[in-house]
Parts: C-alpha cells; structure tokens; sequence
C-alpha cells in the first residue's frame, strides 16, 4: 500500500506525467506565462528548449514554429466526422518583430485528412 501510494504522488507530481503541455490552452498560458513582448530570439530559444518543445525558425516569416503530433497533443474534437477521418496537431506560432525580438504568438488545433 505504501508502494502504491508513492507511485502515485510521484507520477501527479512529476512533470513529465502530470503537466505536460498537450492542450491549446495549457501551451496559451505557458507561453504567456514565460514570455514577454520584447524578449531576445535566445529567451525565446530557452524558453522552448525548457518547455520540450522541438521547433524550427521560419525567417521568410520572423517565427518559430513547431508542431505538437496527434500522439502527444490532446485535441478536443467538435464532431465524429473530424474524430474519425481526420488527424489532429496543436500548430504553434511565435512571432518576432522587425528587431527580431518576441512580438506575440498563435496556438491552435489544425487537422490533416487521409
């Protein structure tokens, strides 16, 4: 009993298990949470560096961009249809200004179909 109780306070409170960002809004409140406008391209770096997040920079854009995949992301389906014949992804946008510093950012639910 005591084994299993262990077990279960160290996966709530790890973070891998317990507050992974797998949502639209737990990605929003992250990010807003850790960026500022302003902030350089290396706080941005760091800050998708610590938050797992692999990522690529789109400079015909002035964005990072990055993709959380149908397996990790925990999409909220509107109907069947979209459950059934469609694969989901969580799109992350964060934009940069003219300086080359973060502006602001878009996280949204996108699909793909077959």
């Amino acid at each position: 009993m005591k084994i299993a109780t262990i077990l279960a306070l160290v996966m709530i409170s790890n973070p891998v298990w317990g507050n992974s960002l797998n949502t639209v809004e737990k990605i929003q409140e992250s990010i807003s949470a850790n960026l500022s406008q302003g902030d350089s391209t290396k706080a941005i770096e760091e800050y998708l560096a610590s938050a797992n997040i692999v990522y690529s920079y789109d400079k015909y854009s002035f964005r990072y961009q990055a993709v959380v995949r149908e397996n990790e992301a925990d999409c909220k389906f509107e109907s069947i249809f979209l459950w059934l014949f469609y694969e989901c992804a969580i799109q992350i946008y964060i934009n940069l200004n003219k300086q080359g510093d973060y502006k602001d950012h878009e996280v949204y639910q996108s699909y793909s179909g077959l």
